[in-house]
């Protein structure tokens, strides 16, 4: 069985057609048919049957041509990853991060990666997620590299920042002139809570469960993102507790920080990679600055 046998077949199993098959491949019908037919004799089967000028797959054919699409797709796949390797030219670094960092800390890594003469011809395809679908993104070889809060078995990750977060109230807000705020302060005030899907409900939870002696969240709304719950917060409906986000310089927003004696209102961001996959050597150079000049050592 050949590499060729198996893209012929693959064409031909999509088109159904011996002459349009053999013009796609640039071979001539006869060329075409021997091979079809050799592949059918080193299988024992019939993958197509012909009935006047009608081609169309037996059941083995059918059974067979997503093993073969699967084959060739990976092995495509694979053939890319060693070109990308071995080409020193090779500058683009696909990364991503979510929301919260976007306006701040991922603009900062930037401008000192930029700041070597190495890495002017560097260029990014940024992707802005949820923690979790940044994850899922990189796991999938979407992504070279990614901030996110999540980890997995299947990822290296090192921490490389603490991100605080702060109490979100109305302009109007008894506590609004407050300069800190406890979590008493707060802990039965109405909330907009990020769903269960979000890092950060996680976080609040956690929150809750130390200091409120499993005290729920007064919870009003459940949203998607920080920007959806800081609405709720102008509109005077609720508080929240959110991290540093750009939308909070909104003038109907005030923003708190909270008293943190135990460290509870703080989470960690890891910069992240996949195990056992190779890197090109931009995504490595990157890489490796990254987790060299940001990683938390105190982790």
């Amino acid at each position: 069985m050949t590499l060729s046998q198996l893209q012929y077949f693959q064409t031909l199993a999509h088109v159904l057609h011996y002459t349009r098959a053999a013009e796609a491949l640039h071979i001539a019908q006869p060329s075409l048919s021997y091979s079809i037919g050799e592949l059918e004799k080193e299988l024992g089967v019939k993958l197509f049957v012909k009935e006047d000028r009608r081609v169309s797959l037996t059941m083995y054919g059918e059974q067979f041509l997503p093993y073969v699409e699967t084959a060739l797709a990976t092995l495509s796949d694979g053939t890319q990853a060693v070109r990308q390797l071995s080409d020193a030219s090779y500058q683009v670094v696909k990364l991503g991060y979510f929301h919260s960092i976007s306006a701040s800390f991922i603009p900062q890594v930037v401008e000192a990666l930029y700041g070597i003469e190495e890495n002017k011809k560097l260029r990014f395809q940024f992707s802005e997620a949820s923690s979790a679908d940044t994850l899922n993104l990189l796991k999938s070889g979407t992504l070279d590299l990614a901030f996110c809060m999540h980890r997995d078995e299947w990822v290296e990750s090192v921490p490389v920042m603490r991100q605080r977060l702060f109490l979100a109230v109305p302009r109007e807000h008894p506590l609004a002139a407050r300069s800190e705020v406890t979590f008493d302060d707060f802990a039965d005030e109405p909330m907009a809570m990020l769903d269960q899907a979000s890092s950060l409900r996680a976080t609040v939870d956690r929150i809750f469960l130390h200091y409120g002696s499993k005290r729920e969240p007064n919870t009003m709304f459940v949203v998607h993102e920080c920007n959806a719950a800081l609405q709720y917060v102008s509109l005077g409906f609720c508080v929240s507790i959110l991290p540093q986000v750009p939308a909070m310089g909104n003038e109907k927003v005030v923003v708190l920080p909270i008293a943190d004696p135990d460290g509870e209102f703080s989470r960690t961001v890891y910069f992240s990679w996949m195990k056992n996959r190779p890197l090109s050597p931009a995504v490595k150079r990157v890489r490796n600055y990254i987790a060299e000049h940001y990683r938390l050592r105190d982790q």
